[in-house]
């Protein structure tokens, strides 16, 4: 695992996933943030710049991988993310030469593991699926999970609360 990251690069750079609400707020306001549905719209028009709807003008924040996957059986989720959502996250990296942060908003912290021993951090999928694990950040991010880095928010008291996860390029 490589060391957590401190610093707010993850809201201008990256491919990342958030799921602490004061962190999306920070970001900019949260009608700025849109559906799966309309991230694939934006993919088929060839992301339009005009169209495409920047948080704080640097980041695309999509909301409903969750509920997308939560509406897959484990062996369809894993084909639609390597078939589907894949090359959509390709090229929004493509089109914007990684000037632009892409941010999966998944509100549900609890359902990330943190695999120290495989060196992954894994999904628990929805009850239609007996909580089976999904390699989601190995998917995500097409077999670079070992580069993902754990976002970290300074916290008042204690330990720095981990709030999301980043890569800086897929390849």
């Amino acid at each position: 695992m490589t060391a957590p990251l401190t610093d707010n690069v993850w809201t201008r750079r990256g491919i990342n996933v958030l799921w602490d609400g004061a962190a999306l707020a920070r970001i900019g306001p949260v009608s700025g943030v849109i559906s799966l549905r309309r991230f694939f719209e934006l993919d088929q028009a060839r992301w339009p710049e005009e169209a495409t709807p920047l948080t704080g003008g640097e980041a695309l924040v999509v909301a409903g991988l969750d509920a997308a996957i939560d509406a897959l059986d484990a062996e369809t989720v894993t084909h639609w993310i390597e078939q589907e959502l894949y090359p959509r996250i390709q090229e929004f990296q493509s089109v914007f030469d990684g000037r632009r942060a892409l941010i999966f908003w998944m509100a549900d912290k609890s359902r990330w593991l943190e695999n120290t021993g495989k060196g992954c951090f894994e999904w628990r999928l929805g009850c239609g699926n007996q909580g089976q694990l999904l390699p989601l950040a190995s998917l995500l991010w097409n077999g670079a999970h070992k580069d993902v880095r754990r976002i970290e928010a300074s916290a008042e008291k204690g330990a720095n609360r981990w709030i999301g996860l980043y890569l800086a390029r897929i390849s």
